[in-house]
Parts: structure tokens; C-alpha cells; sequence
């Protein structure tokens, strides 16, 4: 397998990757999910002063720019004068958040169920259990409130790597619970996909962008996070960004005639956990059934029997597949893909004649971090133009890079990333969209998707609104 670095000046477990865990697995959590809580004491953001509470005016609406929820329908965001009230409305969390800006009185906790989490705003001293709560602080612009991160060796982003090694960010313990307690003492919010940490569940922010069905709805998480550091109105034009890139993308996708059938299929290897057989399956996942009817493709999910114990009756369900994503997570080349699904170049299958076989590791680090489960979860614009070059590639200008979605029949290699291409180490700097704009394609049109800003100027109101901030 060739591995090739991306030069240093681009951009830019099933881990804490933020995987679905398992149900028995949340429900073993649950007691400490409803641990009756305090408010946290937490200083500002750099550049951003505490009300002085001496000068407190209850009258007075203290957040100017409010997120209004379109797409995501897993939270919800309430606004008071001096607080507001953020919650995670999937049913396995249901957690609130109150928000207190910073120097202003703290709501009464009666008021609210015993689970709530109470912070101020805006945070400025966080940590980030899973990776993929990186991506969305950092599109934000606000790493520098990152101070500590877990299983840092699956970091795929160049900036937070560059964060460890200069000693701006630290790493949380894995062996050692003491030391890891103490370093979790000193951080005043901690996001995570679940509470990992149940002495800490009173600083925990819950989130649950991955089980949000739409790659929209992913995206409008951005404005989620922003709630915590007082960046709503750049959350609001990065997301307006990407939702009018994502459905220009999708017009140009519509407008072809053919729509080939993709599926996206898993073998999983014989282990103690399936009693040492080995299974081949497809995907229905929602997520992957919208994202593949926007790429102008029909999504194939098998018969009513989508797992299979032998790869003959797989390879016979899949015969007249088009265009495979292998999610394996073992095995990254062409032969091991033969090998993992008892297939061989001369078999007959679609994808295997059109020499359309993909996988999800485009863009990896040195420890084979994915970063399909970090930027790709909050870039949706970027997985749809990805999917759109594996289905359509003629409606896409030439020589458009890939990002996470490789296509190992045509032996395209792995993109490391690493610190060297973090061209922004000033940690208060924005990462930007790895997609292109949709006015470079050769077909469609752009169109306003379900926020108003538009386009180019789009992005740079959120820039400037980030700017401002800090």
C-alpha cells in the first residue's frame, strides 16, 4: 500500500471517534447520566470581558445573534436575557445545558431537571474526548480553547497535532484514572459523545451529531457547539456556507440521467466477539441512504437479509452493484479487499469491472487516525462533492483531489496528515472547508439551501464574525 503525505503547505478507537456505542453500553452509563449537578465557575474567552455584575441589567438581552435550529433535529436552543438554554434531545441523552453569560447571575437550578449541566459562556478552558468535537471548535475558530485531548494519537487534524507537540494542548491519561482525574480537575467543560468520565458528568457536554440522520442536519451542529463560546452568528454563516454549497452540489448531481447504484458494505472479520464467524453486510444507515440520493446515485440496501455469513451469497447480492464504499476497517489495498470478499479481479461484478471501489481512509495520520469520523462529520459539502466524483465524476471540474473517499481499484493512496500542514498554528485561526465551490462545477447551478446568507460572502462574514470575536 502506498502512503503518501500531503505537502506542508495544504490545508488543512473505533475509539472516541464518534461511532454509535452500543445500547447495553449507554444503559450501563445512565445512572451517572442524571447525577444532580452545580454550576461551574469559568473565566472568558481571550479578548471577551465578563459583564461586570455590579452593572448586571436584567432587562437587558445579552446574546444579540440567536441560533435558530433548521435541519438538526436532535437539539434545541433557547434564549433568556443572561442565559440560555441548550439541549440534547436525543432520546439515549435528553440533557440541557444552561448558559450563563460570564459575570451575570446563574438561574435558579430548581428550575430545571437534576441532569442539567450548568456553565458560563463563553467557554475558554475545554477538552475534547471525542475527535470529532475538534473539527466543529476548530471550524469555529475557537482552538484555543482546547486544552486538553483524548486519545491523542487518533488526532487527524494538523493544527491539534501541532497543538501537542508545542505543549498547547495536553493529552489525558488512558492507564492511569488519578492522574487523568487531576487533569480533568482543571478543565471547565468537556465535550463528548458520552460521559466517559462520571466524576466529571457536571462539566460533561453530551453531543450526538453523528446520530443526527442527515448530512445537513451534521452540519447544523456547528451551531450546537457555538453556543458555548458566544460564536452563533459565525456558526450561522459557516453552515449557510455549506448548506448552499452542499445543495449545488446536489442540483448538479439531479441533473444526471443515469443514477448508478451504490452500496456501502462491511466485512467483518471472525473474533471472539461473533463467536469466530465471519459476516459480510450492507449499510442502512439513513445518513448514507440521503448522502447517496444526493450524489445523484441509487442507494442499494440488499434484500430484507442485509448480513450475510458467507461471502458467495454477498458477492451474489451484490452482483450488479456499481460503485462499492468498503467500510472494512482492516485492509487498505486492492488485495486485501479481494481477500476480505472472496472476490478476484475477473469477477464479474460492476464495481469490480468499472473499477469503482472506495474506502473511507483518504485522509488519515501516522496511526491510521481517520479523519471520516472528525472533519468529514461536520463537512458535509466535502463528503457529498467526494461521493458525487466516485458516482458523477464528469460533473466535476477535472483533477478535483479527493478527500476521504479513495478509490483503491485505481491504487489512489492514503493522505497523511500530520503537523506540517497545519499552515494556521496561530490557534485562533479558522479551519476552512476542504470543499471546492459548487460555481466551479459543470453542471447546475448554486442554490439558497434552508438558511438565507449566500455564497462566497458567506464565509467571509464568518470569518470576520470570528475575528471580532477574539
Amino acid at each position: 500500500m502506498t502512503v503518501r503525505s500531503i505537502p506542508s503547505n495544504s490545508g488543512s478507537r473505533a475509539s472516541r471517534w464518534t461511532q454509535p456505542i452500543s445500547i447495553s453500553a449507554l444503559l450501563m452509563l445512565a445512572p451517572f447520566l442524571v447525577m444532580p449537578v452545580q454550576a461551574q465557575a469559568q473565566t472568558s474567552i481571550s479578548g471577551q470581558s465578563c459583564t461586570n455584575t455590579t452593572g448586571y441589567d436584567a432587562n437587558y438581552d445579552y446574546f444579540k445573534t440567536k441560533v435558530v435550529v433548521g435541519d438538526a433535529a436532535l437539539f434545541s436552543v433557547q434564549y433568556k436575557n443572561n442565559y440560555k438554554v441548550v439541549t440534547n434531545t436525543y432520546s439515549m441523552v435528553n440533557q440541557s445545558f444552561v448558559l450563563t453569560q460570564c459575570g451575570t447571575p446563574v438561574p435558579d437550578a430548581s428550575l430545571f431537571p437534576n441532569n442539567t449541566v450548568f456553565t458560563y459562556v463563553p467557554a475558554s478552558n475545554v477538552a475534547s474526548i471525542s475527535t470529532t468535537a475538534i473539527a466543529y471548535i476548530e471550524m469555529l475558530g475557537a482552538r484555543s480553547t482546547i486544552k486538553a485531548i483524548d486519545t491523542e494519537s487518533l488526532v487527524t487534524s494538523p493544527c491539534g497535532q501541532y497543538g501537542l507537540e508545542h505543549g498547547e494542548i495536553q493529552g489525558l491519561e488512558d492507564t492511569n484514572m488519578t492522574l487523568r482525574a487531576q487533569q480533568l480537575s482543571s478543565i471547565d467543560l468537556i465535550f463528548n459523545d458520552y460521559n466517559s468520565d462520571p466524576a466529571s458528568a457536571n462539566k460533561t457536554v453530551i453531543t450526538s451529531e453523528v446520530s443526527d440522520p442527515g448530512p445537513l442536519n451534521r452540519a447544523e451542529w456547528l451551531e450546537f457547539y457555538s453556543t458555548f463560546f458566544n460564536l452563533e452568528e459565525a456558526a450561522q454563516n459557516l453552515t449557510a456556507s455549506i448548506n448552499n454549497n452542499y445543495n449545488c452540489f446536489k442540483n448538479a448531481a439531479a441533473s444526471k440521467a443515469t443514477k448508478p447504484v451504490i452500496a456501502w458494505a462491511t466485512y467483518t472479520a471472525p473474533s471472539t466477539y461473533n463467536n469466530n464467524v465471519p459476516s459480510w453486510s450492507f449499510s442502512n444507515a439513513p445518513y448514507k441512504m440521503i448522502l447517496s440520493a444526493d450524489a445523484g446515485a441509487t442507494f442499494y440496501n440488499g434484500t430484507t437479509n442485509m448480513t450475510f455469513t458467507s461471502a458467495a451469497a454477498f458477492a451474489a447480492e451484490a452482483l450488479n452493484v456499481d460503485v462499492l464504499i468498503d467500510e472494512t476497517y482492516i485492509g487498505a489495498d486492492i488485495n486485501a479487499f479481494y481477500t476480505n470478499y472472496n472476490l478476484t479481479a475477473s469477477s464479474p461484478h460492476k464495481f469490480i469491472q468499472n473499477k469503482a471501489i472506495f474506502r473511507e481512509d483518504g485522509l488519515v495520520n501516522k496511526n491510521d487516525g481517520r479523519d471520516w469520523f472528525a472533519g468529514a462529520v461536520v463537512m458535509d459539502d466535502a463528503v457529498l462533492q467526494d461521493l458525487i466524483r466516485a458516482v458523477h465524476p464528469d460533473a466535476l471540474p477535472d483533477n478535483v483531489p479527493y478527500n476521504w473517499l479513495r478509490n483503491i481499484a485505481k491504487d489512489e493512496p492514503e493522505q497523511t496528515l500530520s503537523s506540517a500542514n497545519c499552515t494556521t498554528p496561530d490557534s485562533k485561526a479558522a479551519t476552512p472547508d476542504r470543499a471546492i465551490q459548487c460555481n466551479t462545477m459543470k453542471a447546475g447551478a448554486p442554490s439558497a439551501g434552508s438558511k438565507t446568507v449566500a455564497g462566497t460572502l458567506t464565509a467571509v462574514l464568518g470569518l470576520l464574525a470570528i475575528a471580532l470575536a477574539f
